[in-house]
């Protein structure tokens, strides 16, 4: 029996009934497993570097997490800076009352810089009106401001087709060895015509000795050149903080090797100084050598086979001999666009998978049969350089999971924060009693239209509802012992 009193509105009791109450005894339910958060994605998405502000301290409670040595990694904590919210309501009004009563533009508003927030959104900086539109606004009885009232999107063009057409082409990758639209990995190309600055490497003379830089500035350099290699070097400048005919003069220091879109008169060789021949590599799409020149990546020749499989099966397939999947406008026999084997990246040809729990805790298991040589999923994350991966190890090492892989000595690409089932696929090498892997799968690196992507390719024959495992090699668990011994 359970006693309810009733009050009324100034507290006192008005009456009080009982009521009767069934009990049920249930079974003790078990906690939920721990488990991780992970922000789906289907595509590569580049990252580069983290954030210099630490938004929280991981692990803070846990004494065994060296807490305090990894807030080393970062520059300052983000809660630091004093923010107001409320300053972006009071921004708002006053512009709005400018803008209303003194009849201002808030171009011109924006001009003076009177207010703590830019209005209109700026090249790498959200403005305050694109802002308010991802916030609840304050309603207080001071506001001018109608319910109905919208801001301006965005500063006004020079002309409203000139608007369209950056809008349109935002969508398109513009690198010519990418096909794909609303491309997350590679940013705008920009191009200019005339000199940047006073000191613009178009008016300053090529010098033979190279610009005094640290080890840094040069590291930092390489790693924009491996994402940003066709931009012109005045973007570069831009991006590096150096004068811009110091950026070209680097750029064609050969200890570089980056493959910088050649543009010159004469052949491909040496006589006219050609990046891709200085480099080793063949001419790309976006190349602006003859379609004929002998540098040019030509392709495979290979036979379109039946079974869907074609340049996998064949015995020395051009491309799959230089890690590469075929090209569709290059490799037009082997079926590239439909039935060639060695195109299942670009194409997007992945089983269905379910996460479940496993022998080992969560796994990823088949919901169709696969067939060897057949591309499963393809591993996704974050492209990451190596501070980022450094800061990210030490919370990895603590939790004992780590979900990179390495791409090149530059960028990794890092699944812990965003990717897809590939994440949960379990580890399986040699077992106690035989020195063979029990694994199904391997992961393979592929350059896919001028991008390092990873495929997960089954390696036998696998059966529906079967658990795909993969070895993660030797040096994985080495750096996992390091890392506890330390």
């Amino acid at each position: 029996m359970v006693a309810v009193t009733s009050y009324s509105e100034d507290g006192t009791s008005r009456s009080t009934s009982t009521i009767s109450l069934q009990v049920i005894h249930a079974e003790l339910l078990e906690p939920h497993r721990s488990y991780e958060y992970c922000t789906p994605i289907s595509r590569n998405i580049f990252r580069g570097d983290d954030d210099d502000m630490m938004p929280f301290i991981p692990y803070a409670d846990d004494p065994t997490f060296d807490h305090v040595d990894h807030t080393l990694c970062y520059g300052s904590f983000a809660w630091q800076d004093d923010y107001d919210p409320d300053l972006e309501v009071i921004s708002l009004e006053t512009a709005y009352r400018l803008h209303t009563v003194h009849s201002l533009l808030y171009e011109d508003i924006d001009s003076t810089g009177v207010l703590p927030f830019k209005l209109f959104s700026t090249p790498g900086k959200t403005g305050l009106f694109t802002l308010s539109r991802r916030r609840d606004l304050l309603e207080w009885n001071g506001t001018a401001i109608p319910c109905s009232y919208s801001f301006p999107s965005s500063s006004l063009s020079r002309s409203i087709l000139q608007h369209r057409l950056e809008r349109t082409h935002a969508l398109f990758c513009p690198n010519l060895n990418c096909i794909e639209p609303l491309c997350p990995v590679h940013e705008l190309l920009k191009r200019v015509e005339y000199p940047c600055e006073a000191g613009c490497f178009l008016q300053s003379r090529t010098v033979e000795v190279l610009p005094c830089w640290n080890e840094d500035d040069i590291n930092s350099f390489k790693s924009i050149l491996d994402i940003e290699s066709d931009m012109i070097p005045c973007d570069h400048a831009e991006l590096c903080f150096k004068p811009c005919h110091e950026v070209r003069q680097h750029e064609n220091d050969e200890s570089f090797l980056w493959n910088e879109p050649c543009h010159h008169s004469g052949p491909c060789d040496g006589s006219s100084n050609c990046p891709c021949f200085m480099n080793k590599v063949h001419c790309q799409r976006n190349c602006r050598c003859p379609a004929k020149c002998a540098r040019r990546w030509k392709g495979c020749r290979c036979a379109k086979a039946r079974d869907g499989m074609s340049c996998v099966k064949a015995k020395r397939c051009s491309c799959v001999e230089a890690r590469r999947e075929c090209d569709p406008e290059l490799c037009a026999k082997c079926g590239c666009r439909s039935t060639c084997g060695n195109s299942q990246i670009q194409q997007g040809h992945f089983k269905k998978l379910e996460v479940k729990e496993s022998r080992w805790g969560v796994g990823v298991f088949l919901l169709e049969p696969v067939q060897q040589g057949e591309m499963i999923v393809e591993y996704v994350g974050e492209l990451i350089y190596e501070m980022t991966f450094d800061s990210r190890g030490e919370v990895a090492d603590h939790l004992g999971r780590s979900y990179v892989f390495g791409l090149n000595k530059t960028l990794s690409l890092d699944s812990s924060r965003a990717g897809n089932a590939s994440r949960f696929i379990n580890h399986s090498g040699a077992s106690d009693t035989s020195s063979e892997t029990q694994c199904n799968c391997r992961a393979f690196a592929r350059l896919v239209n001028g991008e390092h992507r990873i495929g997960i390719f089954a390696i036998v024959n696998i059966d529906s509802g079967t658990e795909i495992l993969i070895d993660y090699g030797p040096a994985f668990f080495t750096e996992q012992k390091n890392a506890e011994a330390t």
